[in-house]
């Protein structure tokens, strides 16, 4: 296979970033802006399946059931972080490329966290976070580790990517915010948007830490927080709007047919709520970033469709590790069901 090679020095990148935000598209500015962005973000896929590799071997001897995929991040995303952190440039974004481990508790999470510090890789971790620990505000948690690339292929020397490892729960916490998010066109995932939400969010987190024996409290020392997260479920018709999130989703049999297939690309319509798969096997690898490059650029400017492009062994894998552009909150409404069943109060049905 060969490998998209990092084209344009980093000076060309940052100015690339910066005029891409700005410039209209099918101008020659957007254009030519638009081709360096596009190589940059495609020269990760390299290293970030070193990563997979690297993540998927220690994962795997801590739980054999682990879900480890990858994916680059989508245009709109990196375009809202290059906007929102004015210090950001294109050349120095550490999470473009990004490799997921869902794991069956918080336990294993630390675990392998552990056999990934004490792994003999060439690659460098550069930065990590636990945010387990010491969640962010909204409530999130998992770890992060961002390796830098460091082995044979010089040309990809520095490039970044960035590994999540996280607990079932914390998946569907995380699932369900990117799912209200999307259907409700708010950035719940980075604090931003309806305050009800934000602080439902926050207060289920705290409650889902308790179903994996972690005892975790609000900063200011509050102990109401299953009575708040009640009436936010009520306030908000939580069940309701969850159920109403479901998407019909096109091509998702699990068949002969899709065990070649390697790379997915994608296109969820938020309006008519029905997803659409491309699907390329591994040697395609080309023919998958022209394609997400050329569907990236069609639909930059209508926020109905919502596009990524991620890698998995089957498209069963594919559901488990990123359930948001399925609409899927089963898991999410299960464990909601249990903090109310151990707060002894049966959950309301709308």
């Amino acid at each position: 296979m060969k490998w998209i090679e990092p084209g344009y020095s980093k000076e060309k990148v940052k100015k690339a970033g910066k005029a891409i935000i700005n410039a209209k598209i099918n101008t020659s500015e957007f254009e030519s802006a638009a081709t360096i962005f596009f190589n940059w973000r495609s020269a990760h896929v390299f290293p970030m399946q070193i990563m997979l590799d690297l993540l998927r071997k220690n994962a795997i001897r801590i739980d054999k059931n682990t879900v480890v995929v990858q994916r680059l991040k989508r245009v709109p995303s990196i375009l809202v972080k290059l906007d929102r952190e004015q210090s950001m440039n294109l050349s120095r974004m550490e999470d473009i490329a990004g490799c997921r481990a869902v794991v069956n508790n918080t336990k294993s999470v630390y675990r392998v966290y552990k056999n990934l510090k004490n792994s003999r890789s060439k690659n460098i971790l550069f930065r990590e976070r636990d945010y387990i620990a010491e969640p962010k505000e909204s409530g999130y948690r998992g770890i992060h580790l961002i390796y830098k690339y460091n082995g044979s292929k010089k040309k990809f020397h520095g490039l970044p990517v960035e590994l999540q490892i996280r607990s079932k729960v914390q998946h569907s916490w995380a699932t369900a915010v990117e799912v209200v998010g999307t259907f409700t066109k708010q950035a719940l995932k980075a604090s931003s948007g309806d305050f009800r939400w934000l602080e439902f969010f926050k207060y289920a987190s705290v409650e889902f830490t308790k179903l994996e024996g972690i005892e975790y409290l609000e900063k200011n020392g509050s102990t109401d927080v299953f009575e708040k997260l009640d009436s936010l479920v009520i306030e908000l018709e939580v069940e309701k709007r969850l159920d109403a999130f479901n998407v019909a989703v096109k091509t998702l049999t699990d068949s002969e047919k899709n065990r070649s297939s390697y790379y997915f690309i994608l296109l969820l319509d938020l309006k008519k709520r029905v997803i659409s798969i491309s699907k390329f096997n591994k040697s395609q690898l080309s023919e998958a970033t022209d394609h997400y490059d050329s569907e990236e650029k069609k639909y930059k400017e209508d926020n109905t469709k919502d596009l990524v492009m991620v890698s998995a062994k089957s498209v069963k894998d594919l559901k488990k590790a990123y359930p948001n552009y399925f609409s899927d909150t089963v898991e999410f409404s299960k464990n909601l069901a249990k903090v109310y069943k151990a707060n002894k109060k049966i959950q309301l049905t709308v």
